[in-house]
């Protein structure tokens, strides 16, 4: 079993690869979403899985069930990432013509927009800081940053990430000028901040990702691949970095910055790839999946302000006939997982998309996992063509970490807080006649 294991693992390793290059020669699209969906695959259940094996075999695999578990749960990755891929390259086959073109669309409107949704975005940011104490009480201690007791408030300080594809697509045509670049710049300055003195990846991907795609997307620069591998890896090692030395990143820290990213991938009871398959260990055991109810549960009582409804989760899950706690670990039941598994999961952990997808899916994860991989294609197809997609498309980029190296939840949330918003407000814009567009515009047209 040992060698099926490794044998399982080099295939996915192969075949990814494969993919990767088989998509760029075909498109030279650095954002094609085979470009960054399938590196973070590889790196959770390719290069994660052998490198635990291989540097504390028995930590490792013991964790993971022994060989037998470890090649059973290696099949089901391979299975999940390849039905990944699969639907990517389904949805981006056809896709309809645009039926309004950048042309007929209102650049004052889209960047009056995007300053709108910056501006919000700023505002609830600095809302966050005075609440508690000011910007050195915030970001003077480990994995700081400002608080509201109000989800809307604290998910809108990322509202920048939004502002930033606007403010660009609008200057398509006229190209960015230094103050469109100050801009963006003020609007991604909370998202940078919270990523890089609050220690934390999410923030800091969405940031970085968001301004590469949005600018890439729309004036289309031709960019070596060796630029764009560089440029990637040097992200995914920012990434790991962080969270090695999330303990010393603070305003006024003294304490060194050498934590090793080794060290952070050696921590296996937050290991995301045992993690996912103490799932799948699990829901072979028990037979215990949601069929979308957890998901549905989550998202219809996040809706709804905590200080209107203080027990939305209590009475949303008793409706639904769940026993679950949604206010932890997005609701896996990790307490019962522990129970199959014989150790415990780290506070705090999250499982990636194989094992979220299983408990909430079941048999029918690799359906679910494959309609995801067809939206980004998808969309992407479209955003080639139909500019008034780019943003919306741009933001499903930067969130791709929440899906696969998170959960469902924390992906669905924020695509439908962020993306859905700037993807109805341009379909809106983009309603403006050629007769009311600039002079410049109609006689491009």
């Amino acid at each position: 079993m040992q060698g099926l294991f490794y044998g399982q693992a080099g295939f996915l390793a192969l075949f990814g690869l494969w993919a990767i290059f088989r998509d760029w020669m075909r498109w030279r699209d650095v954002f094609h979403p085979t470009m960054f969906c399938v590196p973070q695959c590889l790196f959770l259940y390719a290069w994660l899985p052998i490198y635990g094996a291989t540097s504390d075999e028995f930590e490792f695999v013991s964790r993971a069930g022994y060989w037998d578990e470890l090649a059973k749960f290696q099949l089901v990755a391979n299975v999940m990432c390849v039905a990944l891929i699969l639907g990517i390259w389904r949805g981006g086959r056809h896709a309809r013509k645009a039926s309004a073109p950048i042309l007929q669309q209102n650049p004052n409107a889209i960047l009056a927009v995007g300053v709108a949704f910056g501006s919000l975005g700023a505002l609830t940011w600095l809302v966050g800081i005075i609440n508690v104490g000011g910007f050195a009480a915030a970001y003077g201690h480990a994995y700081g940053g400002g608080w509201d007791d109000s989800g809307y408030i604290r998910e809108a300080a990322q509202f920048g990430f939004v502002a930033t594809p606007l403010i660009i697509l609008s200057r398509r045509h006229g190209g960015m000028q230094p103050r469109h670049w100050i801009l963006v710049l003020v609007f991604l300055t909370p998202l940078l901040l919270q990523g890089l003195l609050g220690a934390r990846r999410g923030p800091t991907f969405l940031a970085l990702v968001g301004l590469a795609g949005s600018y890439i997307l729309v004036f289309r620069p031709r960019i070596p691949f060796v630029v764009a591998a560089i440029g990637a890896a040097s992200v995914g090692v920012l990434l790991l970095w962080l969270v090695a030395n999330r303990d010393a990143i603070y305003l006024g820290s003294e304490e060194k910055l050498d934590g090793s990213v080794s060290t952070m991938l050696e921590n296996w009871s937050g290991n995301e790839y045992l993690f996912s398959s103490a799932i799948v260990r699990y829901v072979e055991a028990t037979d215990d999946t949601f069929g979308g109810r957890r998901i549905f549960a989550h998202m219809s009582a996040r809706i709804v302000p905590h200080s209107l409804w203080p027990t939305k989760y209590t009475d949303v899950v008793s409706e639904l006939g769940l026993n679950i706690d949604l206010t932890r670990g997005a609701g896996i039941p990790v307490d019962r997982i522990a129970t199959i598994t014989g150790w415990d999961i780290a506070v705090g952990a999250a499982p990636s998309f194989v094992g979220d997808f299983c408990l909430e899916f079941g048999c029918f994860a690799p359906l679910a996992i494959f309609a995801v991989g067809f939206l980004y294609g998808r969309l992407w197809k479209l955003s080639r063509s139909d500019p008034r997609v780019q943003p919306a498309y741009v933001l499903l980029a930067a969130l791709s970490i929440y899906l696969l190296t998170q959960t469902i939840e924390a992906w669905m949330f924020r695509a439908l807080l962020f993306g859905l918003p700037a993807l109805i407000i341009l379909r809106f814009v983009a309603r403006t006649t050629p007769m009311r567009a600039p002079s410049r515009y109609r006689q491009s047209a």
